[in-house]
């Protein structure tokens, strides 16, 4: 009889929880933005998967996103050698530099690897929500796996000195155990596909392992832009984030000048900082003063978003409407300019 009670009572557990599966799996799968080709790494944080394509979304149109080898946004997946054939630029950035809302070939890396074609192969590292701490990790962890490169060219973003603070504590894991592994695909898969972990679980379980951009954006501090003018936010976050940044981009820099790699360094303003700061703003001046410290090509963009005197007028000429990302004339314009410094 007990034997009995105990079996009905494990019937109806089983029961509940294959039902409770069941239905955060069908939750998952209509309620949940799926976003697969955006995964975690235990080195470099999170990156894109290689060898994918989606159809993606932003600033209100649609565009492919494809990524190589070595999950590089691309204009096909192809494999990449360790070694080129000719001489290789890497571009190292965040959203503006993979290039939201834009197919591969329509971004500034695009362009400039068109324009290069034959000369150069040119690579686009850049990754949503990156940062000079990951900018390094990713560098390095290429060069360990035996990439070899002539050129770096950072574009630094003005989210970087935010996102420095944010990733301060996390430490990358250079070799892991294959239940390591199986855990980090299986968090990734559960990311994409449970509602109840990625809608509880993750907001109470702080995780090195969660996976996609959505997670990325929930850590966000406000103000994200605004440290550059405003004293008050420097002050809050904007000093330890220039700190953390100034060392992890010294060590970038060590490490191109130990492989015989130029490094170049550039800057850019938003529509922040077009509105309301100047030309000379804070992330001119310390980076170029850095750069001419430590030996570092620099390549100042901010006197070509205040040529005109129409402010607006620059704004909606070069970024997506609504938005703080560069449309395609902006990314022209940074090809053009990136593009002279080059030759």
């Amino acid at each position: 009889m007990i034997a009995r009670r105990t079996l009905i009572r494990m019937t109806v557990v089983m029961f509940i929880l294959l039902f409770f599966i069941l239905t955060d799996v069908i939750l998952g799968c209509f309620l949940l933005k799926k976003d697969e080709i955006r995964i975690s790494d235990p080195y470099f944080h999170h990156g894109l998967k290689p060898m994918s394509q989606k159809t993606a979304e932003w600033g209100g149109r649609k565009y492919r996103l494809v990524t190589n080898s070595l999950g590089f946004k691309d204009s096909s997946n192809r494999y990449i050698e360790k070694k080129a054939g000719l001489k290789r630029i890497l571009f190292l950035g965040d959203s503006f530099t993979e290039g939201l809302g834009y197919d591969f070939d329509s971004t500034f890396t695009g362009i400039i690897a068109n324009e290069l074609k034959g000369k150069y192969e040119v690579l686009n590292g850049g990754v949503t929500s990156y940062s000079p701490k990951l900018y390094m990790l990713r560098t390095e962890h290429l060069i360990n796996s035996g990439y070899v490169f002539d050129q770096i060219v950072v574009m630094l973003d003005i989210s970087d000195i935010q996102d420095e603070v944010i990733y301060e504590n996390f430490i990358p894991v250079q070799k892991i155990s294959l239940l390591k592994a199986s855990d980090i695909k299986l968090s990734n898969i559960s990311f994409s596909y449970s509602f109840f972990f990625r809608g509880i679980i993750k907001k109470v379980i702080p995780s090195q392992a969660g996976s996609g951009e959505d997670r990325i954006l929930e850590q966000k501090i406000s103000d994200r832009g605004r440290w550059t003018y405003d004293e008050k936010c420097f002050s809050a976050w904007g000093e330890k984030g220039f700190y953390n940044a100034e060392k992890n981009i010294k060590k970038l820099s060590d490490l191109c000048r130990n492989e015989k790699i130029k490094l170049t360094i550039a800057v850019y303003p938003w529509p922040e900082q077009i509105i309301n700061d100047t030309v000379e703003s804070k992330q001119v001046v310390f980076w170029k003063g850095f750069c001419s410290e430590n030996n570092i090509d620099f390549i100042d963009l901010f006197p070509y978003f205040f040529e005109d005197e129409c402010r607006e007028c620059t704004i909606r000429r070069n970024f997506i409407d609504g938005d703080c990302h560069w449309n395609y004339n902006g990314h022209e314009l940074i090809a053009e300019r990136i593009l002279e410094r080059i030759n």
